[in-house]
């Protein structure tokens, strides 16, 4: 049931970051994601692993970008993973290829090393320990090619939105998030700067979100 009601979640909570986006924030939201890889990344990535899809909304949206792209879906849940080979036909009805979507942990995929173009974690960091996140990284970096990117779409810290916010919302908020505390404690930059990438850069990609991008070596 959890699975089936990740999409609705992710409207309804998507839908206060800007005020008069409504139900639109989710797309929103994603979007700028995207025109942050748009302006950040070369156009022409050929394969590229989603991290943590979920039910593949995330996955969805990156195929729209590089619709020329083999794209590879990664979740531990096999019930997400469901519902996004569920979802993927009316996706291949408007012109897409069809997602590979692999049953497997983040941080241990068995995919192929040095196979991807472009490792993607969309709003997945804060659901973790840190711990949890540092293996990712370095499974990101095994996964990638020589030159390759990682980008990370996340909560923001140091927004002006969580910094107000009332500690009751944040403790609220605590409760459904049991790693908040460690997420925001994560030093982003030298986490991924530790995991061997190179030119982190951060962008601000709505009111309470940030994307880094960094580059894996070219050797």
């Amino acid at each position: 049931q959890a699975a089936v009601e990740v999409e609705v979640a992710a409207y309804a909570v998507h839908a206060k970051i800007w005020p008069e986006a409504g139900v639109d924030g989710d797309h929103r939201l994603r979007q700028s994601y995207n025109d942050v890889l748009r302006a950040s990344l070369p156009t022409n990535l050929q394969d590229i692993v989603d991290l943590g899809c979920s039910v593949g909304m995330s996955t969805f949206s990156l195929q729209q970008l590089y619709p020329q792209a083999n794209i590879t879906g990664v979740d531990l849940s096999p019930y997400f993973l469901a519902v996004a080979q569920y979802n993927s036909p009316k996706w291949q009805q408007q012109g897409y290829p069809q997602p590979t979507w692999v049953h497997a942990p983040a941080e241990a995929t068995n995919l192929p090393e040095k196979s991807f173009d472009l490792v993607s974690l969309c709003l997945v960091c804060h659901e973790l320990p840190q711990v949890a996140t540092q293996q990712i990284f370095q499974e990101a970096k095994r996964l990638l090619r020589p030159g390759g990117y990682i980008a990370v779409m996340d909560m923001n810290p140091k927004s002006e939105v969580i910094s107000r916010m009332p500690p009751y919302v944040f403790t609220l908020l605590k409760s459904t998030e049991p790693y908040l505390d460690e997420y925001f404690s994560l030093n982003l930059e030298q986490t991924l700067t530790d995991a061997g990438f190179q030119l982190v850069t951060l962008n601000y990609n709505s009111p309470r979100h940030r994307t880094a991008i960094a580059l894996n070596s070219l050797q």
